[in-house]
């Protein structure tokens, strides 16, 4: 006869799960928390301080952080850490906003700088150019430009934008593509075309 563990029947496991190796769950470290901070404390604070202003941006920067901090090591198994850096980041970049009396929307300084700065000044250089661009963004709804910030002026990857918009990844490639033909078909652009633009939204 076999004689079964005693601490194994203390905790109800049965003998062959006992054997299973047990798995630790991920932990987030100092060293984790630092890494991350170097990696998105530079393009975080731009996308905040270009909405509003370096010394205020700072201070909403330095709340988002706070908060991520305190929530990350809480959930470690969270898939996508950045898309939730960024919601938070919408979050309390809106109730600045709301406070001073505005609204998050995209102006065309914005995507002028993402091209100007950013990785995807090819795909925005027939826009950026014209003076009237910021007429053309008057003819997207609000989340299709709050679509086009998060993609090029905080230069998400289009699963990020998914996640912080609370949407699926087809969903968010579709208003990514609805936006850029709409700025292609504007009347105010009609001698412009936008280079690329179903591939880029697709990547």
């Amino acid at each position: 006869m076999t004689t079964q563990n005693h601490s194994d029947m203390l905790l109800g496991l049965d003998p062959v799960e006992a054997d299973r190796p047990i798995v630790s769950a991920p932990v987030v470290d100092e060293t984790m928390l630092a890494t991350f901070y170097t990696t998105h404390v530079d393009k975080l604070f731009r996308f905040l301080a270009g909405k509003a202003g370096r010394d205020d941006g700072g201070e909403i920067l330095g709340q988002v952080v706070e908060e991520f901090f305190a929530w990350w090591p809480e959930h470690p198994e969270h898939p996508k850490p950045v898309a939730t850096l960024y919601r938070i980041a919408r979050c309390r970049l809106n109730d600045y906003l709301r406070r001073h009396g505005r609204g998050e929307t995209l102006e065309a300084q914005d995507l002028a700088e993402a091209a100007a700065n950013g990785s995807h000044h090819d795909d925005l250089a027939d826009v950026v150019r014209r003076v009237d661009l910021a007429a053309a963004l008057q003819d997207l709804t609000e989340r299709e430009r709050q679509a086009l910030g998060l993609r090029y002026v905080a230069d998400l990857p289009v699963k990020d934008c998914a996640e912080v918009m609370e949407v699926g990844i087809d969903n968010m490639k579709k208003i990514l593509k609805t936006a850029l033909s709409k700025l292609r078909r504007s009347p105010r652009m009609e001698s412009y075309q936008i280079v690329s633009t179903a591939k880029e939204a697709h990547r």
